[in-house]
């Protein structure tokens, strides 16, 4: 222990006997720079102000405004540069900067400060600072040029570029050192010639702008062969000659590749969407208020589209969320390809696509891109293994009147999208002004029917389904009525905005399906013969993926067999998005004896191949054709269609005996109707049954 005492005393003796011998030195070299015939100053190892030349004072600049007390806080090095100058002082790494001053008189000159060490061997004892002016080297460049931001970089003299062009002579001159950017920034007839191609047309916009003596300032990507990606920082300026006609065109470069990598890797997580690399919201309203901007000052044209994926949730939950993505990027890529390079394309959030296009001259400008994205959408989607399609809704708003207030496009493109899924999805919609009364009238629908959930007034009504063959009662269809407290029985006409919202659908259903089923077992007990009661399912209740988990448990809850119950399900929930899992639900429910009817069939878009896919035991004809004289063909088809699958065919809307003769005459199983019977409260199918004669 104490050998090793003694030694670390004698390394700080040493160590400290190294610093005392750096400091003499470093004073006796101080009395040398006190009389050389140059700016230049001295500081010690813990950079403290040891001596300078008489020659600062001489250049008309004190060296209490270059250096100070302490040449860290401020003066001689800029704040950026305090770690180069304690590399300097630790290291010996040399560096040098540029330095503007005003000096007593108040004219601005420009210094050259290169800062070295002082070393004996490993160890520095002394940084050594030298200046000298290079204003009139700076003006040579830039001649009367005084623009300070320019004239900096003008004097970045180790990576700018110069090149002047004679526009008399068409020679070309370079002077600076950087050799790749000269490469690159040499032309043969037009100085654009070296602009990549993306960014031609707004630097040709910038030259056709600047007048002559004016100084413009340039970023963009350079034209190279090679394919390597550099971005430069261009001034440019054309001088006049003593005739005042345009002389020499100078153009200052840097190569900003570094700075604008960094730059777009910031603005990248701040306003890029992660997923597609789209303008984020953000992006978008700061875009969106430069439209509105020019709308107002310059009067300018422009259009806001709104755009959402048909079935997105349904696409998640039944493909998988990686499926989900693939389409979001696609659907970026075709967006991209369908609307100009200078329009905006952002992704909002979920499924949510936005794009803003300024400087239209008609609604026909708006319209041509989106028929083009429709276009797009139809082509089908590989993923997986798996090939699929998707659809979209789009809302469109265009702002032209500059009297109209542009922050209304958003609700208005908002509105559309929403007319748009109303009226059934995969198509686009031009806002109109009287669309917003009647979103408001749809708004206050739904806060009533919220409230009337909460009163218990939705009631079922009961329509008979009669067949024809056996003249008997086959069973009845639960058809949902809101008991209004003042507007009286309402159908479901009256409230349809209310099952295309899924929460409302929701409750509805639920609503509608334990409601029949605490009937059917009071119908039971009562001894009352109703035969089957059908049910319809929308697709809002298939998503939860336990759709007939939830009907048995319910079934045997209330103790009814699944033989009374028809559940009945229209064609665009077979076959839209999650018909997988629809299938697989009717399939299991099916197997439990619960029986299956397809409605509304001929509305939809069913195949042959549909029907044989799905255990659909009912096929009930949409009553548009039915009460048309002109479908006749189409309904002899369905039936026999129906028949030949082994499907029982029933018929909706049967007003009169004329109609009930000609279906009878074509085979149709089962009717539906005012013919035999209007949808009836509950507390008079008993005594209906009666009168009819009772059930098959």
């Amino acid at each position: 222990m104490k050998i090793e005492a003694l030694a670390v005393r004698r390394d700080v003796k040493v160590e400290d006997g190294n610093r005392a011998l750096g400091r003499a030195r470093a004073r006796a070299f101080g009395e040398f720079i006190r009389e050389i015939p140059f700016a230049a100053a001295l500081l010690d190892r813990d950079l403290t102000l040891i001596a300078v030349s008489r020659d600062w004072a001489g250049q008309g600049i004190a060296p209490g405004l270059l250096i100070g007390a302490d040449a860290t806080a401020g003066g001689l090095v800029a704040s950026e540069d305090a770690a180069a100058l304690q590399a300097c002082a630790e290291e010996g790494l040399a560096f040098s900067r540029y330095l503007p001053v005003t000096d007593e008189a108040g004219v601005e000159r420009v210094w050259r400060t290169e800062f070295s060490a002082c070393r004996d061997g490993e160890e520095t004892y002394a940084v050594m600072v030298t200046a000298r002016d290079v204003t009139g080297y700076a003006e040579s460049v830039l001649r009367a040029e005084r623009d300070r931001q320019r004239l900096t970089m003008a004097l970045e003299l180790d990576d700018l570029l110069v090149r002047e062009y004679d526009l008399r002579t068409r020679q070309t001159f370079f002077s600076g050192h950087a050799p790749e950017l000269q490469k690159y920034c040499t032309f043969k007839d037009d100085p654009l010639e070296i602009v990549h191609p993306e960014d031609h047309q707004r630097c040709a916009d910038l030259v056709a702008s600047r007048k002559v003596g004016e100084a413009k300032v340039f970023e963009f990507k350079l034209k190279r062969d090679d394919g390597v990606e550099t971005w430069v920082r261009s001034v440019g300026k054309v001088f006049v000659g003593q005739d005042g006609q345009p002389e020499k065109l100078v153009n200052l470069f840097k190569d900003i590749t570094d700075r604008r990598r960094q730059t777009e890797a910031i603005e990248t997580l701040a306003f890029k969407d992660p997923l597609t690399g789209l303008p984020n919201r953000t992006l978008f309203q700061h875009r969106f208020q430069e439209a509105v901007s020019a709308s107002e000052t310059l009067g300018e044209m422009f259009g806001l589209i709104m755009i959402d994926v048909d079935h997105f949730k349904d696409i998640n939950d039944t493909l998988g969320h990686d499926a989900g993505d693939a389409l979001l990027k696609r659907l970026a890529g075709m967006l991209q390809h369908a609307f100009r390079a200078g329009d905006t394309v952002a992704r909002l959030g979920g499924d949510e696509f936005a794009v803003i296009l300024r400087g239209l001259h008609s609604e026909s400008d708006m319209i041509r891109p989106i028929e083009a994205l429709q276009d797009l959408l139809r082509r089908p989607i590989q993923h997986g293994g798996r090939s699929f399609t998707a659809s979209a809704s789009i809302g469109a708003a265009l702002h032209g009147d500059p009297d109209a207030d542009p922050a209304h496009m958003i609700k208005n493109a908002d509105i559309a999208l929403y007319r748009a899924k109303e009226a059934g999805r995969n198509r686009s919609i031009v806002f109109e002004p009287s669309m917003r009364s009647e979103v408001e009238q749809r708004l206050e629908l739904l806060r009533d029917v919220r409230a009337a959930l909460t009163e218990n007034e939705f009631t079922l009504y009961y329509q008979p389904v009669v067949d024809i063959r056996e003249n008997r009662v086959a069973g009845f269809e639960a058809l949902m009525r809101w008991a209004h407290p003042e507007q009286g029985v309402l159908t479901p006409a009256r409230f349809m905005a209310a099952f295309e919202d899924q929460d409302l659908s929701l409750k509805l259903g639920d609503v509608a399906f334990e409601a029949a089923l605490k009937q059917m077992r009071a119908w039971l007990d009562e001894g009352v013969e109703f035969g089957r009661v059908a049910v319809n399912i929308s697709s809002a209740q298939f998503r939860s993926g336990r759709l007939a988990e939830e009907i048995q448990e319910r079934l045997a809850r209330w103790n009814v067999p699944c033989e009374r119950l028809t559940i009945e399900v229209t064609e665009n929930v077979y076959m839209g998005w999650g018909s997988d899992l629809v299938s697989d639900t009717v399939r299991r429910l099916h197997e439990a004896g619960v029986m299956i009817a397809l409605d509304d069939f001929g509305t939809g878009y069913a195949s042959l191949a549909n029907l044989r896919q799905f255990p659909i035991d009912r096929l009930k004809i949409d009553k548009s054709f039915v009460q048309n004289g002109e479908d006749e063909a189409i309904v002899k088809a369905v039936i026999t269609l129906g028949t030949s699958m082994g499907m029982k065919v029933v018929a909706e809307g049967v007003e009169d005996a004329e109609q009930l003769q000609a279906l009878a005459s074509y085979g149709c199983d089962q009717i539906q109707g005012y013919h035999f019977g209007k949808p009836m409260p509950a507390g008079e199918v008993a005594g209906f049954l009666k009168g009819f004669g009772g059930v098959d």
